[in-house]
């Protein structure tokens, strides 16, 4: 009895030994440089669609004064050029819409994305050029599609989606998924990726395959204002009975297949100060600009989860 009471006191006196021994260090971190950022997309039947913005600190505060005043570049700023490998060349004009995430950015409309093409765009900005290139693949069909409800975690009102597909044979192909749901509690604005974020065809070639889609890639962009109903509606990965889903299949280059695995997976687990940050694939010419510049073969399918 009399050992187990001088070892607790032994070790009572150490820990104030050791906590007497701390202090403070003075960290001189060096003044964070703002990058550009230039995040564009072309596909089938579409225009281009361009958002640039400078990157901002990770504790950064964000107003939307803010955004307007430091982060978005407008066609005050910056002249913005897509050309096709027909000769086909426009300027995008700055305009709202809600096809990009901050409902404003620089879009076209006369040039559209058409299968098999290569499309390069060039951004004019504070005396600097910087170019992308990439290349719209061939679109393809869904075998079939169909609401999945097989899982065992989940409930009579919830399901993922499912679909069937046959992958070309001798090709290498790149696939990512989206989809849109519309209900009377949610309505998606922006398409929402699936997980993996894209995959490509190596452990299936020329075969036909079952693929699972949920609602994997919500945007995180506006969910501190959403009330705690809303908020569950916006972050749920299933599909749920008066379910409206807008279902977008593509093929993608390699290039592109390659930066939406390293942006996907920064999204999914580097969005912490704490964890080793990822650097997302970019194809523009210049080391200093994030982002990138994507060509999507793109069709969309419609399916429906009737009430009963």
């Amino acid at each position: 009895m009399l050992l187990k009471k001088h070892l607790w006191i032994c070790g009572l006196v150490a820990c104030f030994c050791l906590a007497g021994c701390q202090r403070e260090i003075d960290l001189n971190l060096p003044e964070y440089e703002p990058k550009l950022v230039i995040e564009g997309t072309i596909e089938t039947g579409g225009p281009a669609m361009v958002m640039i913005s400078k990157s901002i600190p990770y504790f950064k505060e964000v107003t939307f004064d803010f955004l307007m005043d430091s982060v978005l570049i407008t066609n005050n700023q910056a002249r913005v050029f897509v050309t096709s490998e027909t000769g086909e060349t426009e300027e995008l004009h700055w305009r709202m819409t809600p096809e990009l995430p901050y409902r404003m950015g620089f879009v076209g409309s006369k040039v559209l994305g058409r299968d098999e093409t290569h499309y390069t765009l060039r951004v004019e900005y504070d005396g600097k050029t910087y170019t992308a290139e990439t290349y719209i693949p061939k679109s393809f069909d869904l075998d079939s599609l169909w609401f999945d409800q097989s899982a065992e975690i989940l409930s009579e009102t919830q399901a993922t989606i499912r679909m069937l597909m046959t992958d070309a044979a001798d090709e290498e192909n790149y696939y990512a998924f989206f989809c849109k749901v519309n209900s009377p509690t949610l309505h998606d604005r922006l398409w929402v990726s699936g997980l993996p974020v894209a995959f490509d065809d190596r452990t299936f070639n020329g075969l036909t395959f079952n693929y699972e889609l949920t609602r994997a890639g919500y945007s995180r962009l506006m969910v501190g204002l959403l009330d705690e109903e809303e908020q569950e509606a916006h972050t749920r990965l299933t599909f749920r009975p008066g379910d409206v889903v807008y279902v977008k299949h593509t093929q993608v280059d390699h290039h592109t297949y390659k930066y939406l695995l390293s942006a996907g997976t920064e999204a999914a687990y580097g969005s912490n100060p704490f964890t080793t940050p990822l650097p997302a694939v970019t194809n523009f010419d210049d080391d200093q600009v994030l982002g990138h510049w994507s060509g999507f073969a793109a069709k969309i399918d419609t399916i429906v989860w009737e009430k009963e």
